[in-house]
């Protein structure tokens, strides 16, 4: 895999010196320009032909971890089975977060896959949005999220998501910090695709980036139909492919067909 372009950094590392915060926030931490050149370096170079796309992932959420002091790091995709796919984390907390949204369909990574935007919650135990996601997520130490749309071929197919364990006020520059990282997140991705690589997340995330535009205009014809939002429609045509065992890319194909011309 070719190394990411190394320029970004320093925006990176000004956007996160810029997201000091308060003297009391103990998330107040500089980032280290040297630190983070290293990291960059790192995972443009190590040689990834060899192993599961899951590996080089899962390396750049801890990387993530590591250079900006979030408490944890996870990634989900678009996927060609049941939609969504929990893919890395960085620990077990973030894998509860990944899981629990999978599980629920619904989380403020979800919101920033399906939207196509940044999401955040500064304390998911008091925020309403997610029925039923901080039961399950704050016992297990997650408190304030981000999500970050992840691009292939012009869209978002998934969403880096990005947490502290207790209450935490994001900040602009912080957020921005984190967003450029996800580029080399996107890089990893693009080259896995790019090179055709034969193992099933990979071959899920092709099969999203062919589907995506089918996908979204059933969202859309649902959404209008039902006057409900995004996740709303996603969810229903996930459901509708559940009980039916079937790919939501082939349920949204049917709707599509099934309208007037």
């Amino acid at each position: 895999m070719a190394a990411p372009d190394l320029q970004f950094s320093a925006v990176i590392a000004s956007g996160a010196s810029e997201a000091r915060g308060p003297a009391t926030d103990e998330h107040a931490a500089a980032v280290d320009p040297e630190r983070l050149r290293a990291v960059l370096e790192h995972l443009g170079s190590t040689s990834y032909a060899e192993v599961s796309l899951e590996v080089p992932l899962r390396q750049a959420v801890t990387a993530m971890v590591d250079v900006f002091e979030v408490d944890g790091a996870g990634l989900m995709f678009m996927a060609d089975d049941d939609a969504l796919r929990y893919a890395a984390a960085s620990d077990p907390a973030a894998e509860a977060l990944e899981r629990g949204q999978e599980q629920l369909g619904c989380g403020p990574c979800v919101d920033s896959l399906l939207n196509d935007e940044l999401v955040s919650t500064d304390d998911l135990a008091a925020d309403e949005r997610w029925p039923g996601l901080a039961e399950i997520v704050v016992p297990a130490g997650v408190r304030a999220v981000l999500g970050v749309p992840v691009h292939l071929g012009g869209g978002a197919v998934g969403s880096l998501n990005l947490y502290y364990a207790g209450a935490h006020a994001w900040q602009e520059g912080e957020i921005n910090a984190l967003a450029s990282f996800n580029t080399v997140v996107e890089h990893i991705v693009g080259s896995a695709v790019l090179a055709q690589r034969h193992e099933r997340l990979v071959a899920q995330l092709q099969h999203a980036l062919e589907n995506r535009v089918v996908i979204e205009r059933a969202i859309g014809v649902v959404m209008a139909r039902d006057r409900v939002g995004a996740v709303e429609a996603f969810n229903g045509l996930r459901s509708l492919a559940r009980s039916n065992r079937r790919r939501v890319s082939d349920v949204a194909s049917d709707l599509l067909a099934s309208l007037p011309r």
